[in-house]
């Protein structure tokens, strides 16, 4: 069985690496496979026939099973995420951070993803510093990159080999410039930010995963165009707690035991949110004060208010009524509408009809018993 992996997914075919020859083919899927309505993503692991090494042409067969997989951007077997932010042009947004943050540790939730700041060539070093200790002290792998200078690419190129990785965050914050480089032979199309509000342009209209040569292994990186507020993952309220580490430490010590840290008078959290900066003064090699910062915490607070809003959109728009009218008649085009009878002059399905007769009761003890309702 010949197996490769899935480069781009796109309407004319699939682009598939097939390592053992170190070759890109041009597959197509096979007809059983779209009657079964099978789905083949980027990053997939398929069965290959029918190759024809001189055309650079395969069938795919089968899609083996996935250990992982991203709804938003659509990657299947993903080993890890970076989280591309800029901290500068568009300006940097902590709200927007956490909230990717919090998307994908629930896509991935045995990765961490990796925040890796770009553009930092344009602050001093006081600010970058700053902002890395913010998420450094939580846990997380903090990366302070130049596409333009080159600065901090070296460190993120090792932490890329042997993997498959995403690339993920904002238009515009340079996504495709750090992957030109990382491999300037890809060449990718970048975008300027000419705009007055600094507002990032889509220059990356689909996923596709390229190879960045490295001495200690290959390394696969998925570029993926920038995606909106609406299409990040919604989780349910208390979910939104366990992706927030500082949140979690000081909940375990709330007197509430079902509390989500928000309004309530005596919360352990809340009473330990404090307004400056609770890693001013951590460098790495201490164990920061069990507290919340008030930004972070105001973020906590936003992305559980926009959950609950969307739970609650959810039950109101889920509810079923049934329709007063149903479809006679034969075929679509050729049916007629016609009233539905009420619930109460309609036959009994013989289930329903079963089921009365093993509980002992009949049609006509219902109607007596609403007889004497009225």
């Amino acid at each position: 069985m010949v197996v490769g992996t899935v480069l781009r997914s796109h309407a004319g075919g699939y682009l598939v690496y097939l390592s053992e020859k170190d070759i890109t083919l041009q597959c197509q899927a096979r007809g059983r496979l779209k009657k079964e309505r099978v789905s083949i993503l980027t990053g997939d692991r398929v069965e290959l026939a029918d190759l024809d090494f001189d055309q650079q042409t395969g069938l795919i067969t089968g899609c083996l099973p996935r250990w992982s997989l991203l709804s938003r951007p659509q990657i299947a077997n993903v080993d890890q995420v970076v989280i591309v932010q800029a901290v500068r042009q568009p300006e940097w947004n902590q709200l927007w951070c956490d909230r990717y943050i919090v998307h994908f540790q629930l896509e991935l939730p045995d990765c961490t993803p990796v925040l890796c700041f770009n553009k930092c060539d344009l602050v001093d070093q006081e600010i970058a510093l700053t902002l890395r200790r913010v998420y450094e002290s939580l846990g997380y792998r903090v990366l302070m990159v130049s596409a333009r200078t080159g600065s901090g690419i070296e460190e993120l190129s090792t932490m890329l080999e042997n993997k498959i990785t995403v690339f993920a965050g904002p238009s515009g914050v340079g996504k495709s410039s750090l992957l030109n480089a990382l491999e300037p032979s890809l060449n990718l199309k970048i975008g300027v930010m000419d705009n007055e509000y600094g507002v990032g342009r889509h220059t990356t209209t689909y996923s596709e995963i390229y190879r960045v040569k490295r001495a200690g292994g290959p390394a696969w990186v998925a570029d993926t165009p920038g995606f909106n507020l609406a299409e990040l993952r919604h989780p349910e309220p208390v979910d939104v707690m366990w992706q927030f580490p500082e949140v979690i430490n000081l909940s375990s010590d709330c007197r509430f035991s079902n509390c989500l840290h928000l309004v309530e008078t005596g919360c352990n959290v809340i009473e330990k949110v404090v307004e400056l900066d609770i890693c001013e003064a951590y460098d790495g090699s201490q164990v920061p004060p069990p507290l919340v910062s008030r930004q972070r915490y105001d973020n906590y607070v936003t992305i559980v208010n926009e959950a609950q809003q969307e739970q609650s959109l959810l039950r109101e728009t889920s509810t079923k009524k049934e329709s007063s009218v149903k479809q006679v008649g034969g075929r679509k085009g050729k049916a007629v509408s016609i009233p539905r009878l009420s619930g109460r002059y309609r036959a009994e399905s013989r289930r329903t009809q079963k089921q009365r007769l093993d509980a002992g009761i009949t049609s006509e003890d219902e109607d007596l018993n609403e007889d004497d309702q009225e």
